[in-house]
């Protein structure tokens, strides 16, 4: 059963991600991406030139075939982030990769007896920060938060495995004496530290990017960020062969709302039907505000009849409740809407808006608190 405790602690555990961050969330991913490919590929080197050198060493065998492994995990998941594929599932599986990865090489220098370098080397370790702190480019601070549970989980069984099974046992016999789940309380504390500093710099980069993206009374997508969108989405539309729709929103005579009762009363109601939009909508839909008293809608993978079905039961439901605002006054609002659909009313953005702008003035002109879909 959920209760208001247990919600309140599911929010503060794992925070929803905001919709706006997706993109930047993506370009992280790719840089992630690009970034590992390297590091794998210079791990899959240095075990070439130890294959080379030593011909028959068991332990190199098995970083090669583990590094080749990671170069083609690492190819498909910079295939998909390129892709726009980085959703929550990818973001998830890449973290834990990376993760995975420093583990892997922990392992790697236990099983080849050098077990100084697992157990001592900085710049060994260092590959568990730098996988955590990489993840706060997705800008999903839960993830940072896995990342580090991931790392501190992984690292404590490596050491335990290394001790139980005497692989931290030198070739002269000598036992590291930090070689214990007990001994390791300075790493799993740069650990957490690393994971404390990504989630600050994931907070930090999400309220600087909010703030540049948002409408700052309605807290909606602003017009340049809605525009950048709706052209990357156009984009993908042609790559998928998916129909994406557009809508274009207005109050109806909200000049009298203002008029009648003030522009405090008309900031509350335009904060009211951004937040009626914004709920009646998909998690991939984008809202924005454009200025005024006007809004548009962008809906993927939405033919225009679903389109037009959202926008018709969106405007009786703000039709059939009263907004109460000052000195306990209330105003029923309407809106007017057009719609547009890629490819059949346009092939670009800038076309498609304007054929939604044409039908939403022709709603007006109609009689307004309408939902226009066709010329």
């Amino acid at each position: 059963m959920s209760t208001p405790l247990m919600r309140r602690l599911r929010y503060i555990v794992w925070p929803p991600s905001e919709p706006e961050l997706a993109d930047a969330g993506r370009a992280g991913e790719v840089a992630i991406a690009k970034a590992r490919l390297v590091i794998v590929a210079l791990l899959f080197l240095a075990g070439l030139a130890t294959l080379i050198r030593h011909p028959l060493d068991v332990s190199g065998r098995f970083a090669l075939m583990v590094t080749t492994g990671g170069l083609i995990v690492g190819a498909e998941i910079l295939r998909r982030a390129r892709r726009g594929a980085a959703g929550r599932a990818l973001g998830l599986t890449a973290t834990l990769f990376d993760i995975s990865v420093a583990s892997v090489y922990h392992v790697l220098l236990f099983l080849g007896g050098d077990a100084d370098t697992a157990l001592h080397s900085r710049a060994t370790f260092s590959l568990y920060i730098l996988a955590i702190t990489a993840t706060a480019l997705r800008y999903d601070g839960r993830l940072v938060r896995i990342a580090g549970l991931a790392g501190i989980v992984q690292y404590l069984s490596i050491i335990g495995w290394a001790s139980a099974t005497g692989l931290a046992v030198d070739a002269v016999g000598r036992f590291y004496g930090d070689a214990t789940l007990g001994g390791q309380f300075e790493e799993v504390l740069i650990l957490l530290t690393a994971t404390l500093l990504g989630s600050v710099i994931v907070e930090r980069a999400r309220v600087l990017r909010l703030s540049g993206i948002r409408d700052p009374l309605t807290k909606l997508a602003n017009r340049s960020y809605f525009y950048d969108r709706f052209e990357q989405e156009i984009r993908r539309a042609a790559r998928n062969k998916r129909p994406t729709s557009v809508a274009m929103v207005d109050i109806d005579h909200f000049k009298h709302i203002n008029d009648d009762y003030g522009h405090a009363a008309g900031d509350f109601v335009l904060q009211r039907v951004a937040s009626a939009l914004r709920k009646s909508m998909r998690g991939s839909d984008l809202v924005a505000r454009l200025g005024g008293e006007e809004f548009s809608i962008l809906l993927p993978d939405t033919p225009l009849d679903a389109a037009r079905s959202k926008l018709e039961a969106m405007r009786a439901m703000l039709k059939s409740e009263r907004i109460e605002i000052a000195n306990g006054a209330s105003v029923q609002v309407t809106i007017s809407a057009g719609i547009s659909a890629w490819p059949d009313d346009g092939a670009d953005a800038t076309r498609l808006l304007e054929v939604a702008d044409t039908r939403m003035l022709a709603g007006k002109r109609a009689g307004r608190d309408t939902v226009v879909a066709a010329d």
